[in-house]
């Protein structure tokens, strides 16, 4: 991703790190665990507006949406400068295009679902069974020698702004799902060669959780999500990732609990996983 465009969190940094401090993370030495991604969920403008779905088809996206990223950019789109960059277009307006984006170096089974208004907005979301944990960018995170910590989100709305000609400002993430929600925290962690890296985190009981999911992503060979002495998912393969959703039974809040990511023989091959939690703030 061009480095003048990446992206920025939302909130001033005295209130990452306290919240950061407030789930307890402790990362085991070695690879430190990435946390510096701590959203605030703002929806877009658009969203509830009583006359939405003639002007901007609003509706739909409402209709479908879970977690997702937006901007609106600085001045109006062409909708022709940006067509195609769509693999599928499923509405086209004269004001809008909805349809489904490639996430770059990805295939299409990771397409990210894209709104495109003429008076600069653009979203790009998974669909609502999907969980927050398809997010993570894991290759773009592993190209950039694991310094560029984004989300295939993001990496999409990059992709627009530039064939619209408008500089992407950075993301601002929302969750459709669930209204009330107003934090995005993510967790990564990576490990290479036959070895374990782990990372304990703490959920505040003061906190109310919407959705707590997982990821893991293997470079090559296999990869293993343990959660707490317990085997969440095995992926072996070349540049396999999958995502779930933990229960509150398996992360209850007020305790640590360890996640551990395995990394399967050769030292020049890594694995990735990561934790992604939607919380809302009391």
């Amino acid at each position: 991703m061009n480095t003048k465009n990446t992206r920025r969190p939302l909130l001033i940094a005295g209130v990452v790190v306290v919240l950061l401090a407030a789930f307890g993370l402790v990362s085991k030495p070695g690879t430190p665990a990435r946390a510096d991604n701590v959203f605030s969920l703002q929806p877009p403008p658009f969203v509830g507006i009583a006359s939405a779905q003639e002007v901007s088809g609003a509706s739909i996206i409402e209709d479908e949406a879970g977690i997702s990223a937006w901007f609106q950019a600085s001045s109006s789109i062409n909708l022709d400068d940006v067509r195609d960059v769509f693999r599928t277009i499923e509405t086209e307006t004269a004001d809008y295009i909805i349809g489904s984006v490639s996430v770059p170096n990805y295939d299409e089974n990771w397409d990210v679902h894209v709104y495109v208004h003429k008076d600069g907005w653009v979203l790009a979301y998974y669909l609502a069974p999907e969980p927050a944990g398809k997010i993570f960018d894991w290759k773009a995170y592993h190209n950039s020698t694991r310094t560029n910590f984004t989300t295939k989100l993001e990496s999409v709305l990059f992709v627009v702004a530039d064939a619209a000609g408008v500089p992407f400002p950075g993301a601002t993430y929302y969750d459709f799902r669930y209204p009330n929600a107003t934090h995005l925290l993510l967790i990564g962690e990576w490990v290479h060669g036959y070895q374990t890296d782990s990372f304990q985190v703490r959920l505040p009981g003061s906190f109310a959780y919407y959705e707590r999911s997982w990821s893991l992503a293997t470079e090559k060979y296999g990869a293993r999500y343990r959660l707490n002495d317990v085997e969440i998912k095995y992926l072996d393969g070349t540049w396999l990732m999958s995502q779930g959703v933990l229960t509150a039974a398996q992360l209850p809040p007020d305790q640590y609990h360890t996640i551990e990511i395995w990394c399967e023989l050769s030292s020049y091959y890594y694995a990735y996983g990561g934790l992604a939690l939607v919380y809302r703030v009391q």
